[in-house]
């Protein structure tokens, strides 16, 4: 009797380890965003419903979002939307910019990276902008959050086929930095338990539409996101990534840029001298940034609140691995509430550089801020090269590269010659 028991009790614990449905759905989300990290091509469809109420009011809205991606510099992205529709195509020798409802698109080399282009002025470039990140989300989540619970398996129908899913469900409390006060909102997550690829989310809740500085009116809110095509190493034609411009479509050189993005560019400080700063660490120990000239620095002006902020840490960790032995100094410079919650959140990520605390708010003017994640990069001579917010490690990756030949190697894949 004791021996067919061990047997039994050992059957029972190998289908339990091997089962992702023993494993708590942080797990499971962190085995799927490695799947997602590590697709060099795949071929994402995604169909959004979003539908935002309260008392007087309802708005109902949809998004069509693809992304094409397969090596030699090869993608296809493209948005629809009530309020705007666009294309982004590259064939890896030259790329197209298509503005449907404009009637106009660009053509250039594909290796021109757009490091200007951070302001959107037409709808339809919000759109493509949010297929170009339906893998990345996808691969970031499982490192915003700290607990995930999985539910129940569930069967949903989708494209007219019955799918087995794995169900995981978080809230604004399983986030691994906290989140805004007003958000109640909590996502589920449906995975294909066949294929592990996401073909379902949901986001409900309650949050507030803002209007003015200080009212905010409260919005239940609704987004349901289908997937119904999702494949890594997909074989796509050639005609994928070509495009043929309709009847009505202008060829046009560039298209103009909004004014705001004249007005922020005038007050850039780029090409001017580094503005002094004292920074104090948590010892009471004072830098100043001055004493610095003769390398390059690079800050990163963030907060642990701004999921954007702590999205880019783990590339810019990497970053610093390839940058600090070549001489670049690495600072930031945090704007959190209190800085022990900064302090705690760099030491939990291993993070390698000093991080100093912006408390009123004037080290960040002094560099013009308006808005996080905000790099600065200044050369040796303390000149500053490179000001945004919201920029992206491949704008980052080229502007390092262009202070030395030592720092050559780090440029962005998109500005190597094919």
């Amino acid at each position: 009797m004791f021996a067919p028991v061990v047997l039994l009790l050992s059957l029972v614990a190998q289908i339990v380890s091997q089962s992702p449905s023993a494993a708590d759905g942080l797990t499971l989300l962190k085995e799927i965003g490695r799947r997602y990290a590590e697709a060099q091509s795949y071929h994402i469809e995604a169909i959004e419903e979003r539908t935002s109420s309260n008392e007087l009011h309802r708005d109902w809205q949809k998004t069509l979002l693809t992304a094409i991606v397969m090596p030699g510099g090869r993608y296809r992205y493209q948005g629809r939307s009530g309020f705007g529709s666009a294309i982004l195509v590259s064939d890896g020798t030259t790329k197209w910019d298509y503005r449907r409802n404009e009637h106009l698109y660009t053509q250039q080399p594909a290796s021109v990276v757009d490091e200007d282009k951070h302001y959107f002025s037409d709808p339809g470039e919000l759109v493509v902008e949010r297929a170009r990140h339906l893998n990345s989300e996808m691969a970031k989540l499982s490192r915003q959050l700290k607990f995930a619970t999985l539910l129940p398996d569930e069967t949903i129908l989708l494209n007219g086929r019955s799918i087995d899913c794995y169900v995981i469900r978080y809230g604004p409390d399983d986030f691994r930095v906290k989140q805004p006060a007003d958000n109640h909102v909590t996502s589920t997550i449906w995975i294909d338990k066949a294929r592990k690829v996401v073909v379902q989310t949901r986001e409900q809740g309650q949050t507030y539409m803002m209007v003015g500085e200080r009212v905010h009116i409260p919005i239940s809110q609704d987004d349901v996101t289908i997937y119904p095509f999702t494949e890594f190493d997909p074989q796509e034609p050639a005609s994928t990534f070509k495009f043929v411009p309709p009847a009505d479509a202008k060829l046009i050189a560039a298209f103009p840029k909004p004014s705001f993005e004249a007005e922020l560019e005038a007050s850039s400080l780029i090409g001017k001298p580094a503005p002094e700063l004292s920074l104090k660490s948590a010892d009471g120990k004072i830098v100043t940034l001055s004493s610095f000239r003769g390398k390059p620095v690079f800050l990163e002006f963030w907060a642990t609140w701004c999921a954007p902020c702590v999205d880019l840490i783990p590339e810019l960790t990497k970053l610093y691995s390839e940058t600090a032995n070549k001489g670049l100094v690495w600072l930031s410079i945090d704007s959190d509430e209190d800085p022990a919650t900064a302090a705690s959140f760099l030491a939990q990520e291993h993070v390698p550089w000093p991080n100093y605390h912006d408390g009123g708010g004037s080290l960040g003017k002094a560099f013009h801020l308006d808005g996080i994640p905000f790099g600065v990069l200044i050369d040796a001579d303390g000149k500053i090269t490179f000001q945004r917010s919201g920029y992206e490690i491949p704008e980052l990756r080229n502007a390092i590269a262009k202070l030395g030949a030592q720092f050559s190697s780090v440029a962005s894949s998109a500005s190597k010659p094919q």
